[in-house]
């Protein structure tokens, strides 16, 4: 079995070794030991067997160091992506006030009132998350077949457009 393909443009074993000293986080001087002995020649099987990992993470910790040298190699701690915006709840009270007025309001139909009046796209999830928490509760437009009762179901079909968004 050959030797890891290890690019020597990233930093050196030196260097690696003392972020690993500096390091806190163990998985993180896990995937900076399997570099150094890779560096140092050790194959693949060898790493394995030394670190009792999976010989698959070693590999995509080598190809992972290759591409972006040791920040590639650090443990994602996971929380709200950059970019990722936090909406203004006025919008979503202005929007409140629209439904109290009355009518059939979709999801659909909330997401354009609010780019129409916000220029900007929120997604299908969020709507529904803060008009829930605004105490608004979703009634589906569909009518629940009552046992095949026509005129129930007439009567749900009228009504369901006045129902479908309501203040709990």
């Amino acid at each position: 079995m050959a030797t890891l393909h290890i690019e020597d443009q990233h930093e050196s074993v030196d260097t690696i070794k003392q972020t690993l000293r500096r390091s806190t986080d163990e998985a993180y001087k896990t995937r900076l030991k399997a570099i150094i002995l890779a560096k140092l020649g050790r194959r693949r099987y060898e790493i394995v067997e030394q670190l009792v990992v999976d010989p698959t993470s070693v590999t995509l910790w080598v190809q992972r160091y290759n591409q972006a040298g040791i920040e590639a190699l650090k443990t994602n701690k996971g929380g709200r992506p950059k970019g990722h915006p936090k909406w203004d709840t006025t919008i979503f009270t202005a929007l409140a006030k629209e439904l109290d007025k009355g009518g059939y309001w979709s999801i659909p139909r909330m997401m354009e009132w609010l780019k129409e009046h916000t220029q900007e796209t929120i997604p299908e999830q969020t709507v529904w998350y803060r008009m829930d928490k605004l105490g608004y509760s979703y009634k589906g437009a569909r009518p629940h077949p009552v046992k095949g009762d026509q005129e129930r179901q007439a009567t749900f079909k009228k009504g369901a457009s006045l129902r479908s968004w309501r203040r709990v």
